[in-house]
């Protein structure tokens, strides 16, 4: 699977490269694994030469001479008749150098077993937070060329623009940067910077960019396997790996481009457009290593192996000492087994006498029996599944009384599904509102820990906006999407100000809430909510939640509060508006995140290009005021400074105060 991510004007895909095993490891492996006895050595000479004797005739390719002290691995080439001319490189002063589209960089390092070689980033300009290379806007390969930036780069951004507190890169206070600039002289002019940022890049056969330029970053520096717990004077120097692809075979006209010895010259079927190479012959294999057609290596002993009365000693002794270790092994492995079972039975134990428990003083939960549980859901039969995630799965049900439910059971083992089902049934137990799903119960006498909610039929808004649902979301009319707005912000305003104490969501989004038969939004899934303390501001906790709805503030600060709902709940209002997805790599790269996106629109007075078109197909005068003024109340609910924001409380009326006006409008028509 492959998906395109571009962030601060770094562009990579996450995709999966095969390395290519040596086939000379043999003759790396070999030595290493001998003892120096007189009866190892004669093996160990035997060996060579009967590999020897096998190996046939191959012509490597012509290697390139050396480069000041610095050998010049196939496939790399620096003359148009040694290496691979399509592995480019050059030789400068006795310099190796790397080309990219609109620049060059001195090669560090060259590593042909791994197909990988570091080059030096730009240093800064002196005295200023600006690399070298911004004039070309960073690093930018050639992708028609066989090279792509590895995974094993962590690039730190300096003097970053205020907008990629709104990226996935790690911007917060916590961030490395932070701490390379303060240890490092040459950065210490980044120290007035608006902001830096940290992110892993590279790790794709497409991976060609890590870019600076005016809007974004001004200035970057790379660390190849960045061991973060390490103080800075201890960091690797500054380096950038990149990888090349495995070099297919030599390109060929006639057969008189090959050696006829190893390949021959015949049509590439991988190609379309008629491309002749040098295919390997006789049972060799292509080494793309060293470039040539070699023959696998084997081990062909038709009269076995033979010894001394020492040699089976030392046999008998190492079959009688492997399989005293075998017993062991067993033995403390069935130890081990029994342990975790008895271990897994007091967690059972403890969990099911913490969900009894969990009610917190609120109603308590209903206990429904595991053969109930099992019946409503035909033994959790696959057909009734309804979705799965990181805290396990929801099967839809049906109860004797022929109530239909829905059933989420945490996943077994995983200690944080089962705490994330504790805390919903805390929450749930002391809540009750029509815009919040109901808990029916729960089952303690099962492996796994399992709640009962009321069923909710029509799928999440996410699904109609988005997902299966999406054929049918022109059925989702402005009257519809201002309804569900209301039931979403008049439920989190209950959570908010009617429950005692106060309760934060902590992942409010679009599928987390359920539309029911008449398309009534209900909040569901509690598992990251918190209970506050009404005598203190906020919740100090580290930040959970969904990409794209996390509260900034909350994600420096690691402070929870009720704007930070409020701030979740303004990208789902933008959703209802524009139908887009919070967080999407297909739209450019400034626009990755729709709350920036929609910030942009709006200030370029532009707004009306991001609604829905099936919102605006057909709207009046007021119907268009009204989206508009929707749009503003999101932006409000996305304030930088949580203090800017309004409450939930006010949001609900703002939203109901919106619904007047077009229903006025409906009733003049």
């Amino acid at each position: 699977m492959k998906i395109a991510k571009t962030i601060s004007g770094a562009i990579y895909t996450n995709n999966t490269v095969n390395a290519t095993p040596s086939v000379c490891s043999f003759f790396i492996d070999l030595p290493r694994t001998m003892e120096a006895t007189p009866t190892n050595l004669l093996l160990f000479l035997l060996s060579s030469l009967l590999f020897i004797s096998h190996a046939p005739h191959v012509t490597p390719a012509t290697p390139c001479p050396r480069c000041g002290n610095a050998t010049v691995p196939f496939p790399l080439s620096t003359t148009p008749t040694c290496g691979d001319p399509a592995y480019k490189i050059r030789c400068t002063s006795n310099t190796l150098v790397f080309d990219t589209l609109n620049n060059s960089y001195p090669i560090e390092s060259i590593n042909p077993q791994s197909q990988r070689l570091v080059i030096r980033p730009a240093p800064l300009v002196p005295n200023k937070c600006v690399t070298t290379d911004k004039v070309h806007q960073g690093i930018q390969l050639n992708s028609t060329l066989p090279f792509n930036i590895t995974s094993s780069n962590t690039i730190v951004y300096l003097n970053c623009t205020q907008t990629l507190l709104m990226s996935p890169l790690n911007c917060s206070s916590s961030s490395l940067c932070h701490t390379y600039i303060n240890a490092t002289a040459s950065a210490s002019v980044c120290n007035n910077g608006p902001l830096c940022c940290t992110f892993r890049a590279g790790g794709s056969s497409n991976s060609y960019q890590i870019r600076v330029r005016d809007v974004g970053c001004s200035a970057y520096s790379s660390f190849v396997n960045l061991n973060p717990v390490l103080p800075v004077n201890r960091w690797p120097q500054p380096g950038l790996e990149i990888q090349w692809l495995s070099p297919r075979e030599t390109v060929c006209a006639s057969q008189k481009d090959c050696d006829s010895a190893t390949s021959a010259c015949g049509p590439d079927p991988s190609s379309g457009s008629g491309i002749k190479r040098c295919f390997c012959i006789n049972d060799l294999v292509w080494d793309p290593i060293n470039g040539v057609c070699a023959k696998k290596v084997t081990c062909e002993d038709p009269n076995g192996c033979g010894g001394t009365d020492r040699t089976a000693l030392i046999a008998g002794l190492t079959c009688g000492i492997g399989a005293g270790l075998i017993l062991a092994a067993i033995f403390v492995l069935l130890y081990k087994r029994h342990r975790r079972i008895v271990e897994a039975q007091e967690r059972l134990a403890r969990e099911r006498e913490g969900i009894l428990n969990a009610s917190g003083g609120g109603r308590p939960a209903k206990l429904f029996s595991g053969k109930e549980i099992k019946k409503a859901t035909n033994d959790f039969s696959p057909d009734r599944l309804l979705g799965a995630g990181g805290y396990g799965e929801v099967y839809k049900g049906t109860l004797q009384d022929g109530t239909v439910v829905a059933v989420k059971i945490a996943k077994l083992g995983n200690a944080k599904g089962t705490d994330q089902v504790l805390n919903e049934v805390r929450i749930l137990c002391q809540v009750n509102h029509r815009s919040l799903v109901g808990l029916l119960g729960c089952c303690v006498e099962l492996q796994q820990p399992i709640m009962v909610y009321e069923f909710i039929e029509n799928g999440t808004l996410l699904d109609h906006l988005q997902g299966q649902l999406k054929k049918e979301h022109s059925l989702l009319t402005w009257k519809h999407r201002l309804g569900i707005a209301r039931d979403t912000a008049e439920g989190l305003a209950y959570l908010h100000f009617m429950a005692v104490p106060p309760i934060y969501h902590r992942d409010v989004k679009s599928s987390n809430i359920l539309l029911d038969s008449k398309l009534n939004a209900k909040v569901s899934d509690f598992g990251l909510s918190r209970l506050a303390q009404t005598d203190m501001s906020h919740i100090s906790t580290c930040a959970q939640g969904t990409l794209g709805y996390l509260d900034p503030e909350y994600y420096r600060n690691y402070q929870l509060t009720d704007k930070s709902d409020v701030y979740s709940f303004g990208v789902v209002l933008l959703e209802l508006l524009t139908a887009q997805k919070a967080i999407d790599f297909n739209r450019d790269a400034d626009d990755v995140n729709l709350a920036v996106y929609v910030q942009r629109m709006v200030e370029e007075e532009r707004v009306l290009e991001v609604i829905d078109p099936v919102l605006k197909n057909g709207a009046g005068a007021v119907e268009i005021d009204t989206m508009k003024a929707l749009a503003f109340l999101a932006l409000g609910c996305l304030e930088e400074r949580r203090q800017n924001r309004p409450s939930m409380k006010e949001v609900a009326e703002e939203i109901e105060y919106i619904i007047s006006i077009a229903t006025a409008k409906d009733v003049e028509n």
